[in-house]
């Protein structure tokens, strides 16, 4: 009898123990309740810059959103800034996005909680008054809540631009 009771006191050790830990794990799911909102909103912000519309593009972001990577900075622009940054941009170039993608992704658990839109593209600038181009490939990452961007990571690739510009890399002295 006593080596029974053992079995089943150990037995409920480990199934409490797994089942505490089951909690802690992050848990990532690609369909919640908010999922199409989150993707209308994201794909409400790339066709105001499409349109050049900033006052729109604004309009998507929470009143406290941080904006980080524009301009291949590491620094952070607040909705302000993002007026600014965008205002000056969409007056000299045209945004074109092509070949978007979006995914919407909800974690939990984890230091990244919360409500994901990643997106995908390509970004064709035009400049107004020359003409010339540059074909920008994309990644953003927006975090959605209470119905508005709260943050937005951009990454894109700053050397074809750069170079675009005429920049040129200098190898390193021997």
């Amino acid at each position: 009898m006593k080596t029974f009771k053992k079995t089943i006191l150990l037995a409920l050790i480990v199934l409490v123990s797994s089942t505490v830990r089951a909690q802690d794990e992050p848990m990532v799911t690609l369909e919640f309740k908010n999922s199409e909102m989150a993707q209308n909103l994201v794909r409400n912000y790339t066709a105001a810059l499409q349109k050049g519309d900033v006052v729109k593009m604004n309009a998507q972001l929470h009143k406290n959103a941080m904006i980080y990577g524009l301009g291949g900075g590491l620094d952070s622009l607040n909705v302000k800034q993002h007026k600014d940054y965008f205002t000056n941009s969409t007056n000299q170039y045209k945004h074109s996005i092509s070949d978007d993608l979006y995914l919407p992704v909800k974690v939990e658990n984890n230091w990244n909680a919360g409500e994901w839109l990643l997106s995908w593209g390509t970004n064709t600038i035009t400049d107004k008054k020359s003409g010339s181009t540059m074909v920008v490939p994309y990644h953003t990452v927006s975090l959605v809540q209470d119905g508005k961007i709260a943050m937005i990571r951009y990454f894109y690739d700053m050397m074809n631009i750069m170079e675009k510009q005429g920049y040129t890399i200098t190898p390193p002295k021997k």
